[in-house]
């Protein structure tokens, strides 16, 4: 059975002009708000116009809560993400685009660098998304894909709670009157604690090999088992900025992220082909992600392995990032 949003979008009802004659008619102004869905496990709070980017993850384990996510315990701006917070969605690329150049079978696009000399992270991540439904423990979201993109399409993006589990689910659907053929790839950029109240967190993971980035991390097109790769598989800590790479995934393969508090496993649908991982100094990232960094560019030099698809009105990229707790 269906139930009410614990939070939903808010509405303001202006209050009428009782000194008047002849009061205004009554106006709806549009207030940004945060969304929090919960169940008995868990509590995630999404602010639909910051990108739809999760502010606060929050589980319970033996009458403990628990946030995931770094500042998840701040106060949290519903129209703004505060970098290093968080978690947002990447689309319609994940990662790296070198020199802004998005290769179709089109030909070559230009996309702007916002951190040059790069395109990084799509175009969704600080925009405002469209809440199509909510309940108490999910919600669903969409979003027009816009200028500088050059084609026509949109993202679903849905979140549920089922148990001790997250499911979090992104579509990238090219429009019915889109004639051509696009690259895609979508991926989720979570900033989770390193520490829950004790130890670090203990990171590992089933990948099988590790992308060079070279150059202000260009993707070079070499793929290699690394010391990196060796480590992630038997589980590790990381130093600051000790890692900054991408990983190409075992088929099936996941990720565990180990607290001495509580430990939580990362698996995915088969389209989630690499994780990024990331050590900053206040946060570990971990990265689920549809393809390698510059994927296209990549797939358009003849590397294989890449995760790199192409989206058309029949061929959608769906793909779902599950996080569960124990």
């Amino acid at each position: 059975m269906r139930r009410q949003p614990v939070i939903s979008l808010s509405l303001f009802l202006a209050r009428p002009n009782h000194t008047a004659e002849l009061a205004p008619a009554t106006t709806r102004t549009y207030m940004p708000a945060n969304i929090t869905i919960k169940n008995e496990f868990a509590s995630v709070t999404i602010s639909p116009d910051a990108g739809a980017s999760l502010r606060s993850f929050k589980v319970n384990k033996g009458g403990t809560q628990y946030e995931l996510l770094s500042g998840g315990d701040n106060a949290h701006e519903p129209t703004e993400l505060p970098h290093g917070e968080g978690s947002f969605v990447m689309a319609p690329w994940v990662n790296r685009i070198r020199d802004g150049r998005l290769v179709t079978p089109d030909g070559i696009h230009e996309l702007p660098m916002n951190q040059p000399p790069h395109a990084i992270h799509g175009l969704v991540r600080d925009r405002v998304w469209t809440v199509k439904s909510s309940t108490e423990n999910s919600l669903e979201l969409e979003i027009t894909l816009a200028e500088p993109w050059p084609y026509a399409g949109k993202v679903e993006y849905s979140l549920v709670l089922e148990g001790s589990s997250l499911v979090q689910t992104m579509g990238l659907i090219a429009d019915e009157n889109e004639t051509q053929p696009f690259p895609g790839s979508v991926g989720w950029h979570p900033w989770f604690n390193i520490t829950l109240g004790s130890e670090s967190v203990i990171a590992k993971a089933d990948v099988h090999k590790q992308w060079e980035l070279r150059d202000m991390g260009t993707a070079s097109g070499k793929l290699e088992v690394t010391s990196i790769t060796e480590r992630l598989q038997k589980g590790t800590h990381f130093a600051v900025r000790e890692v900054d790479g991408c990983f190409l995934i075992n088929p099936g393969g996941g990720a565990v992220l180990k607290w001495p508090e509580l430990t939580m496993t990362m698996t995915g649908s088969e389209t989630i082909t690499h994780f990024m991982f990331f050590s900053p100094e206040h946060a570990l990232c971990v990265e689920p992600q549809t393809c390698t960094v510059d994927a296209a560019q990549l797939a358009d030099k003849g590397h294989a392995d890449t995760g790199h698809v192409l989206v058309d009105r029949e061929n959608p990229l769906i793909a779902t990032t599950t996080w569960s707790w124990e």
